[in-house]
């Protein structure tokens, strides 16, 4: 049985109580997890209050040394880990190595610019009421106590995205996984402490998100909180932590556009359409989830589409071919077909695709033909699932309008020969990203990652994560 890391110790619940992980593959059991009571949560927020101190004492040359140290242990063992991440998360094999190797990068990139980051200095001379010869300038503090609560769609990406730069800027960390897959940052857990982090600065429970998220977010004995989830857990968490004004990071749901432009490379406009969508079985915040192609060359663009969807190999996802596994769960599979069924009644057709096989744990890549811009599938409703909605446009003004309509605004993809024109219509989207001839299912480990209005709140990657998971401190020096 896997357990928890409470103050260095693998600690079950208090209650004796667990949940299952199953594979969603097979729905076979891997382990049962504790599901931690408040009495869970508790103790290990006060060992979290006692590290705090400890962590932030540390020099910044002794933190990044000690995740140097966990990049060595994790770069042997990676497959492993890439082992469990598949079984636990049904990705096919090569996208879980994908998220691995890639992490290294991640890593190393935060320790770079942990190691020069710093506050800045001000002239004095500027006013006439301050003594010229004074000094000012800012340092950087830790938070104090951060909650990274990790989905489970990148369970290693993002608890990297999260956890490694929080204890570099010297905080004390309380992970909480996702109930579907606990395992694997569990594991990466017990790296870090192997690795030298202290035992009361680094804590990880499991259990239901709902009850522990609310506990957690409420504690006036945390200092910040950073979530990657769905909107609606977004707002309820930002609401639970605006009692203490607890500092908040989120990064929430998208239903992002693709436009295809009526002068672009047609298949190559498709062979983005695939990527973008299908990598981790269409599980992916900032995948392409609204195909908006030009009515000129639509029908072209659409029959290659359905022709390359339908060739998508799904299945086992430990076979190397597999290009799509199964949903998260039974669950997962059922609420996306219902999307499917909703826009059909509203009048789309669908291509290919559209059912589950394998007793409902696969989802197969299914492709909505006629979709209108008046259906839910084309504003709010989100697909986590390899689904590729077709809406047709005449104008650029219409491609940028039925882009901005709905309540996301995280990233979009305009596939063009045409620079300017590209960036003209960039400037009009209402999203924190742009790819300019490519799909918007893209972010390297510096560059900021975030959306506009109900896509969250904050930016990560590198320096913009690092200030997030830091306060300025300013000090004066009076030359009397």
């Amino acid at each position: 049985m896997k357990y928890m890391i409470i103050g260095g110790k693998h600690t079950p619940a208090s209650d004796g109580a667990v949940f299952q992980d199953l594979n969603p593959a097979t729905l076979e059991l891997i382990d049962e997890i504790p599901m931690a009571t408040q009495e869970d949560v508790e103790r290990a927020l006060n060992f979290a209050q006692l590290g705090k101190e400890e962590w932030a004492a540390t020099p910044i040359w002794k933190r990044i040394e000690i995740i140097r140290n966990f990049i060595d242990i994790y770069s042997e063992r990676r497959e492993e880990l890439a082992q469990m991440l598949t079984a636990e998360l049904g990705k096919p094999i090569k996208h879980s190595r994908i998220e691995l190797y890639g992490s290294i990068e991640i890593m190393s990139n935060f320790c770079d610019i942990a190691r020069t980051f710093g506050g800045e200095t001000f002239v004095s001379n500027n006013y006439s009421w301050v003594n010229s010869d004074d000094m000012y300038f800012t340092i950087r503090e830790p938070l104090g106590v951060i909650v990274c609560v990790v989905p489970f769609n990148f369970p290693v990406e993002l608890y990297f995205q999260k956890v490694i730069p929080a204890l570099l800027m010297g905080n004390a960390v309380i992970v909480k996984p996702s109930s579907d897959t606990p395992i694997v940052d569990i594991m990466i857990t017990e790296w870090l402490l192997e690795a030298g982090v202290p035992a009361n600065v680094l804590q990880i429970v499991t259990g239901s998100g709902s009850k522990m998220g609310r506990w957690l977010a409420a504690s006036p004995k945390i200092d910040g909180f950073t979530l990657t989830g769905s909107t609606p857990v977004g707002i309820a968490t930002a609401e639970a932590c605006a009692g203490h004004l607890t500092h908040v990071e989120l990064e929430l749901g998208g239903n992002d556009a693709c436009i295809a432009l009526d002068d672009c490379d047609i298949d190559d406009a498709v062979n983005e359409a695939i990527a973008g969508r299908n990598y981790n079985s269409g599980q992916v915040c900032c995948s392409s989830k609204r195909f908006l192609v030009h009515n000129s060359i639509k029908e072209e663009f659409t029959r290659k589409l359905v022709d390359k969807v339908s060739a998508i190999v799904y299945g086992d996802p430990t076979k190397e071919t597999t290009e799509c596994g199964p949903l998260v769960n039974k669950k997962a599979v059922k609420e996306n077909l219902e999307h499917i069924q909703r826009a059909i009644d509203q009048g789309a057709v669908l291509l290919c695709g559209g059912r589950s096989e394998c007793d409902g744990r696969y989802f197969v890549p299914t492709v909505l033909g006629d979709v209108t811009p008046d259906m839910d599938i084309a504003k709010d409703t989100e697909v986590f699932a390899p689904v590729w909605p077709i809406i047709g446009f005449d104008t650029d003004e219409e491609a940028v309008k039925i882009t901005n309509q709905t309540m996301y605004g995280l990233s979009c993809g305009i596939n063009t020969k045409n620079m300017p024109r590209a960036l003209r219509m960039a400037k009009k989207i209402n999203t924190g990203g742009v790819a300019l001839n490519g799909h918007g299912s893209f972010r390297t480990p510096e560059l900021p990652f975030g959306g506009h209005k109900m896509t969250g709140i904050g930016q990560e990657g590198g320096k913009h994560t690092l200030e997030s998971m830091s306060v300025l401190k300013t000090l004066y020096i009076r030359n009397k």
